[in-house]
């Protein structure tokens, strides 16, 4: 798709056009000992985001430390082209110089991996006022377009505190933006925008060539939807964009984003590790080489996301809600340590809040959490409690004699959880909801809350027993659907020393699938094992079943409904691996 558009005019991402003055000019109180470690962390870091420009091939290059992002430059046969443009003129005229002492080749195109500001703000300066083609996804340019226009306000405050761009430099302040050693485009000492729209766009995939390079631009949705890897199969050389780099990934960014499908992008990591690159060259961090340490790298990174979606997942199907899940998600030992996983700009807590805000929305399932007080009334009854002195539950009761039920519902809540005078805390919450319950026109609110009152009361229990119709229903899904389910039902505690391939092998669809245990995560693949330890031969309908509850393991395995033509042997290794997927 073509397109010959002239010059998006973009307004200056900025967060503020004053320098600091006011409150911005009061000194940062010290910082408590106990931060000793992280600044430490922090600034061992900054030598990974040091100034540079490396030469990864004879003919590829990439700068890092000049700004946020990388840029990277590729010389072909009768030109050169840019992947990644950084985030400012100011900033791409420096890489600019910079690469023109690696060569006087014509700047003919440019590749944008994504639509982030530190990837497509410093183009007019590569362009150099030339009509050059400039590769995206399809989405990137409405992307841009959302970012700077219909939400640019919200995003330039929240961006200006992420990258600290007001904070002075030091302990007590700025040490680094964790990709990069700051972000050149917000602020006072902001730079100016270069942007310049995609004139060649593709969907899924593009084969093209390039200045003489074959290249193949990839859509792989991670840290955003409309994300590309550029993939240069002559060299062997893969640029993944932002889908790695030397940092915990961003499943979520605190400066505000929709959901990032972390399936998506543990399945584009997946791919990607598929192409055996012989150098990995991200647009944040350092470039890596070596096919082996390049799979091993992919494979930590992509295991790491998975672990905590899979768990997250898990623990929410138990009935956590987020506060609960951020305690119950936290990365085994091995993953924990890697290098390429350090929080130095991601959060595995961050994370975890957003996978389940992406599944399940804003609200918790509690319902003192649907109609919350105001602020005003949750601070006026904190103050009342600390001037009075009285209880939790006391403030609770006080709040429901004065029909202030959200209020009620709220500090019965806290004195639940602060195991205070539980019984009576439960009783005030019930009748808070009950009260919300009755007030409510939303028929979907009023049966939420009276349905948790009931339960609060102990008057009823929501079980989870199929009955037969949807029994009927559930056989009818394709098996794949229920292989697909293994990875958010696994035991990880149980699972972290295990490294195991089972293949599956359904007669009557003929389908096959391979369930890989990786040390506390499960990955399923529609396709043959390579090397498994053991193969399971059965039907659709029995394997269902068996997930269901409809049917014993043993008696399958008696009846010959379930084989393993590896033999009776494998038998108990099948028990130990049904036994890392049981409920409780």
């Amino acid at each position: 798709m073509i397109n010959r558009n002239g010059l998006i005019v973009l307004a200056i991402l900025a967060a503020a056009s004053c320098g600091r003055g006011g409150e911005g000019e009061r000194a940062a109180p010290a910082a408590p000992p106990s931060s000793s470690a992280a600044a430490k962390g922090l600034a061992d870091h900054s030598n990974e985001l040091r100034r540079d420009v490396v030469a990864v091939t004879d003919s590829i290059a990439v700068a890092i430390g000049f700004g946020l992002g990388n840029s990277i430059l590729v010389k072909g046969e009768t030109c050169a082209f840019i992947i990644d443009t950084t985030e400012s003129r100011e900033i791409a005229q420096v890489i600019s110089a910079e690469f023109s002492q690696l060569t006087d080749l014509p700047i003919e195109a440019i590749i944008y991996t994504h639509n982030h500001a530190d990837h497509v703000f410093g183009a007019e300066v590569f362009a150099r006022g030339r009509d050059i083609d400039i590769y995206a996804h399809e989405t990137t340019a409405g992307e841009v377009d959302k970012a700077v226009n219909i939400i640019r306000p919200i995003l330039s405050r929240r961006s200006a505190r992420m990258f600290g761009t007001y904070l002075d430099a030091g302990d007590n302040g700025f040490i680094n933006a964790g990709l990069g050693p700051g972000l050149g485009v917000t602020g006072p000492n902001g730079g100016s925008i270069g942007y310049l729209p995609p004139t060649i766009t593709y969907s899924d995939r593009l084969e093209t060539e390039i200045c003489g390079r074959k290249v193949v631009l990839q859509h792989a949705p991670g840290e955003t939807d409309d994300h590309t890897y550029v993939y240069l199969p002559d060299e062997n050389v893969l640029m993944p964009g932002d889908n790695i780099y030397k940092a915990f990934p961003n499943l979520y960014t605190i400066r505000g984003t929709s959901y990032r499908d972390v399936v998506k992008w543990a399945r584009s990591l997946d791919a990607m590790r598929a192409l055996g690159a012989e150098h990995l060259v991200p647009s944040h961090t350092r470039p890596v080489s070596g096919r082996e340490t390049i799979s091993d790298l992919l494979t930590a990174y992509a295991d790491g996301i998975r672990f905590v979606h899979d768990q997250t997942v898990r623990g929410m199907n138990m009935g956590m809600d987020p506060g609960a899940l951020v305690e119950f998600v936290e990365l085994p030992p091995h993953l924990k340590s890697h290098p390429y996983l350090q929080e130095y700009y991601g959060t595995v807590r961050w994370s975890v809040r957003a996978i389940y805000d992406g599944y399940l929305g804003w609200f918790n399932g509690d319902g003192a959490a649907l109609n919350p007080p105001t602020r005003a009334a949750r601070a006026g009854a904190m103050a009342k409690m600390a001037r009075d002195q009285t209880t939790l539950a006391d403030a609770a009761a006080e709040a429901l004699a004065a029909d202030k039920f959200a209020l009620a519902a709220e500090l019965a809540t806290l004195a639940i959880d602060a195991g205070e005078d539980a019984d009576r805390a439960r009783a005030l919450k019930a009748d808070a909801l009950a009260a919300m319950g009755y007030q409510s026109i939303s028929p979907n609110g009023r049966n939420y809350l009276l349905t948790q009152a009931h339960e609060l009361r102990g008057n009823l229990t929501i079980k989870e027993i199929p009955d037969e119709r949807s029994i009927a229903f559930t056989r009818a899904v394709p098996v794949g659907n229920f292989m697909a389910s293994l990875p958010v039902n696994l035991n990880a505690e149980d699972a972290l020393e295990v490294e195991r391939k089972v293949e599956f092998r359904f007669t009557d669809t003929n389908e096959v699938f391979t369930v890989e245990i990786r040390r506390g995560v499960a990955i399923v693949t529609p396709a043959p094992a390579d090397k498994p330890d053991f193969v399971v031969e059965t039907t659709s309908l029995v394997w269902i079943d068996l997930l269901l509850g409809q049917r014993r393991a043993g008696v399958a395995i008696a009846t010959g409904a379930i084989k393993f033509p590896g033999g009776i042997g494998d038998i108990a290794a099948f028990g130990d691996f049904m036994k890392l997927f049981r409920a409780g």
